[in-house]
């Protein structure tokens, strides 16, 4: 007998969307900024430059996809072809809004499995700092210690899902400002804003002058390779939207939207 899991199909199928709505373009164009721009991935500066010049046009894209996912319509005999916002409201005004400051920022399903369980209250044990924790951060002093409530919430999470965790956490790439004081960053931001005013300003031997490009053409294809099949993908980056983001003039762009 073979089972199926539908609620892994939903989430994989949710990034399916958010790939093809915009993220493949993202990765596609920072995969371009790398092969034609210098970009240098490895360099904490660069990905610190990354942060402040796109930053806000990403989670920009982020927010707009979540707005249109949550008015999109779920086919289904429980849903009635209503959209999660629709489900939601719907909720809330025949349950009420649910509400409970101690637990501010726990997920509902997890407050429901998981608050006020029958059972012995868990113990931490030696070197079990949780999640992203290493273990010089522990204070060997509370070692023996009794766990607070949410601790011990913390801990159940923790043994619950363990057998999910097929790998080592994904270290985050470092991203910290190259400067040595704030002023001199400061600085390198004025003269960055005003040079990024003037649309005629191109630097040399980066890939944006047009005699610096292949057949005086700049490309509108970049492939990539997403997942783990190893299967090239081609995605197009319109010209007229995304060349002005390699030339780092995102105000001739609009400044966000997913690019279409």
């Amino acid at each position: 007998m073979h089972f199926r899991s539908t609620r892994n199909t939903q989430i994989e199928r949710l990034w399916v969307e958010v790939g093809t709505q915009f993220a493949r373009r993202w990765r596609a164009f920072f995969t371009r900024l790398g092969r034609l721009h210098h970009l240098d991935r490895k360099n904490p500066g660069h990905l610190w430059l990354l942060h402040r010049l796109f930053l806000p046009a990403l989670n920009k894209d982020c927010q707009e996809f979540q707005e249109e996912w949550n008015l999109h319509p779920i086919s289904g005999r429980m849903t009635s072809n209503q959209s999660p916002a629709d489900i939601r409201f719907l909720g809330q005004t025949t349950e009420g809004v649910y509400r409970d400051d101690p637990l501010d920022g726990l997920h509902p399903d997890v407050i429901s499995r998981y608050y006020g369980v029958a059972g012995p209250r868990l113990r931490r044990s030696r070197h079990r700092t949780g999640a992203g924790a290493s273990e010089e951060d522990e204070d060997e002093d509370e070692t023996d210690s009794e766990p607070t409530p949410e601790e011990a919430l913390e801990n159940q999470i923790e043994d619950d899902l363990a057998q999910n965790m097929r790998h080592q956490p994904i270290k985050v790439a470092r991203h910290h400002s190259p400067f040595q004081d704030l002023d001199a960053e400061n600085t390198f931001l004025e003269l960055l804003d005003n040079m990024l005013s003037h649309p005629n300003i191109l630097p040399e031997d980066y890939g944006i002058l047009e005699d610096e490009w292949d057949g005086n053409n700049y490309p509108e294809v970049e492939s990539i390779r997403p997942g783990t099949s190893g299967k090239e993908l081609l995605v197009i980056l319109p010209r007229a939207f995304w060349f002005p983001r390699a030339a780092t003039k995102p105000s001739l762009c609009g400044g966000g939207g997913i690019g279409e």
